[in-house]
């Protein structure tokens, strides 16, 4: 549900936004989720106590609580983001530690034609490498073997 430009995020809105028929029908669905969740956990749990349980089932007992709790911590942000109040059109990651810095722009080139490319400079091979100079005399009987057949 978007909100007007400069519209000041109060208890109604909060009230009127998350308890929209939309919303009430995700809230039950992340609950049902989370419960679900945590119901496999226990399962696994009681399976890993019985007789033929294992490690594996402790393990699946620890993941599924895990899950649910990465649900709701989901869940949440989704939340907040919809309630945040700032510019619609900014991105939502702008004051998050893990958002992308900005990538240079690149230095493209335009030539005659549909040919459209990206410079890049060209690398520069050691001259006393051992192993680019016997590449590179490989590559020179190749194309030698070539030209003469």
């Amino acid at each position: 549900m978007h909100r007007p430009a400069g519209a000041k995020t109060t208890v109604k809105v909060v009230k009127r936004i998350l308890l929209s028929p939309k919303w009430l029908v995700g809230h039950l669905f992340v609950m049902a989720i989370v419960l679900g969740m945590l119901r496999l956990g226990l399962w696994q749990w009681h399976r890993a106590e019985s007789g033929n349980g294992g490690i594996q089932n402790y393990a699946y007992a620890f993941q599924w609580p895990c899950f649910a709790v990465f649900g709701i911590v989901l869940w949440v942000k989704t939340i907040r983001i919809e309630l945040d109040d700032s510019d619609e059109k900014a991105s939502p990651l702008r004051n998050s530690r893990f958002a992308a810095k900005p990538l240079p722009e690149p230095a493209i080139v335009k030539g005659p034609g549909v040919r459209i490319g990206i410079a890049t400079l060209a690398i520069e091979p050691d001259e006393d490498d051992v192993e680019v100079t016997a590449y590179n005399a490989y590559l020179a009987r190749l194309n030698a073997r070539a030209k003469g057949a």
